[in-house]
């Protein structure tokens, strides 16, 4: 199974960004080193990004000037677009229908995580990887 890293630093950031946007869902990217052949890709910094969906209890939509935003500010600090995240407020960490509508089209060396606060505070993070038209999970490794 393929695995992805996140810095415990970052971890945090992501735990406090999806509790403090509750009850809606929250939204942003992930950034920091591309996988390699030897070694998954870690993630470094958490770039959250308002949710302007007409249904912010349901479903997520990026800002679209924030969206720009956090991917220049990718591209200037010279790290890696290393995935998407939401989180789910009242459900699993399970990819649902509307996920599939509200993710920005990507390559597949993108990673998509699901952060439910189902048990808030006690957050399942979820990472997957997309394999055709399916949600791959992935081994989510602390460093």
């Amino acid at each position: 199974m393929l695995s992805i890293a996140i810095t415990r630093l970052a971890y945090d950031q992501l735990l406090g960004y999806c509790q403090k946007s509750l009850p809606q869902e929250a939204c942003g990217v992930l950034a920091g080193e591309a996988a390699t052949p030897d070694s998954p890709a870690v993630v470094t910094h958490i770039y959250d990004i308002s949710n302007v969906h007409e249904e912010p209890l349901r479903s997520f939509r990026f800002h679209p000037e924030e969206w720009i935003s956090a991917y220049y500010g990718i591209q200037k600090n010279r790290q890696s677009l290393v995935g998407f995240f939401h989180s789910h407020p009242t459900s699993s960490a399970v990819p649902s229908t509307r996920d599939w509508l509200g993710l920005p089209v990507s390559d597949d060396s993108i990673s998509y995580w699901i952060i439910s606060m189902q048990g808030s505070p006690a957050a399942v993070v979820q990472p997957f990887r997309m394999d055709g038209q399916t949600f791959r999970p992935l081994v989510l490794m602390l460093t």
